[in-house]
């Protein structure tokens, strides 16, 4: 739904507005200069610039010292090792700025980010605005833009636009991401809930712990179709990294995620579902191992123990999800594939394998996924993919459903 509308709130110069910009550093010295220099090129000057330096063991906090002596919008925070949501917290606790954004310091963002999102923010005084994004890998770079349509929402039209896509979409559609550093946000609510953020959530859910108590919690949302922020993947980033089980962590959030929607959840008219595919996505990236049996895997459950498949994706959940197959032994891996290596399935015969299990989250990609797996001759009864009506509250692991009956209740 578009519903582009003036906020009829007070006319104020572009120049009044500063933007706080949070930029969390830890060991980036290859980085962390092709970050900065893309923040201080913004045509747009009004800005707070806050380095927070997370006991970088590299020159990463020298090199943030040293930006900070030639431009005075710059201020330098050096603090003791204590994850992203201590640091990001510790900036936003020194946000002066009416509205606060994020910055990953191995990204970087375009020179006209920032004065497109002042423009925006000037005209319609949103309490958060949204906008899309550019994914870099290594050779080509994809856009990705919300699903909700571009304009100025109010509350009440916007959960209803937000709970339409829930239930009309596939599995997995998130309306609006949970990313940080895509959005601004007014820094009084981002400092609420990033200060409320426990520091145990460590690289899981972090986003999560603050944009979506943000969400149920504002009066109105700007949705805008730009894409300005360039989301840098790496493979050595934490967020590639291989897991333990860290359970632990994912009951936190739930538990965060549950009493956010327990607060406010009722009273905005949230659809509950999309809470339980938060719960889900958050345990599948993480601890995809929870939902093995010696049946099989009951996210896809016509996998059964034994089968001989082929994964799809090479993202991090694709690549957990391997893990776990191979260390529990339940299935064998024929191979890994995605779209750059397609052409390997013209190799294989089609009795070297049972399934190609499709391991994304993206409800369009995994569509335009199965379209290409077919015209490379891949049966539709071969392909697994995640559906909506197998991941269910009753599958959910007891420890959750059981926070979610006393929390609720």
């Amino acid at each position: 739904m578009k519903a582009f509308e003036e906020s009829g709130g007070d006319k104020i110069s572009c120049e009044q507005i500063k933007l706080s910009v949070i930029v969390p550093v830890y060991n980036v010295e290859p980085y962390i200069r092709r970050c900065l220099d893309s923040i201080l090129a913004q045509t747009y000057e009004n800005l707070e610039i806050i380095l927070v330096d997370d006991g970088s063991t590299d020159r990463s906090g020298e090199i943030c010292d040293a930006y900070q002596a030639k431009d005075g919008r710059i201020q330098v925070i050096h603090k003791k090792n204590g994850g992203i949501v201590s640091a990001r917290t510790a900036g936003v606790l020194c946000a002066t700025g009416e509205y606060t954004t994020f910055a990953d310091s191995d990204d970087w963002v375009e020179e006209k980010a920032c004065e497109a999102m002042v423009n925006t923010l000037k005209r319609y005084r949103p309490d958060v605005l949204v906008l899309g994004y550019k994914k870099e890998f290594a050779g080509f770079t994809e856009e990705y833009r919300q699903k909700l349509g571009e304009g100025f929402y109010r509350k009440d039209a916007f959960w209803e636009a937000f709970n339409r896509c829930v239930r009309e979409k596939p599995f997995f559609t998130q309306p609006v991401d949970m990313i940080l550093w895509n959005k601004a946000i007014r820094t009084e609510l981002c400092r609420k809930y990033q200060a409320g953020c426990m520091e145990e959530l460590g690289d899981n859910g972090d986003d999560d712990g603050v944009v979506f108590p943000c969400l149920l919690e504002l009066e109105n949302i700007f949705i805008s179709a730009e894409c300005f922020y360039h989301y840098c993947v790496r493979k050595k980033s934490v967020s590639w990294e291989p897991v333990n089980d860290s359970y632990d962590s994912c009951l936190l959030l739930a538990r965060q995620l549950i009493t956010a929607c327990a607060g406010y959840g009722n009273r905005v008219g949230m659809d509950r579902n999309f809470l339980l595919y938060k719960l889900f996505y958050h345990l599948l990236l993480v601890v995809p191992g929870r939902f093995f049996n010696e049946d099989g895997c009951v996210l896809y459950p016509r996998m059964e123990a034994g089968s001989n498949i082929i994964v799809y994706g090479k993202g991090v959940f694709a690549g957990r999800l391997t893990e776990q197959i191979r260390r529990l032994r339940c299935c064998n891996i024929v191979d890994r594939i995605d779209r750059a290596d397609v052409h390997r399935l013209d190799r294989i015969e089609e009795r070297q394998y049972d399934y190609v299990v499709i391991a994304i989250f993206d409800s369009l990609i995994v569509s335009s996924t199965t379209e290409l797996l077919k015209q490379h001759g891949v049966a539709p009864d071969k392909i697994l993919c995640m559906e909506k009506e197998d991941l269910t509250w009753e599958r959910l692991p007891q420890e959750v459903r059981s926070m979610m009956k006393e929390i609720w209740s």
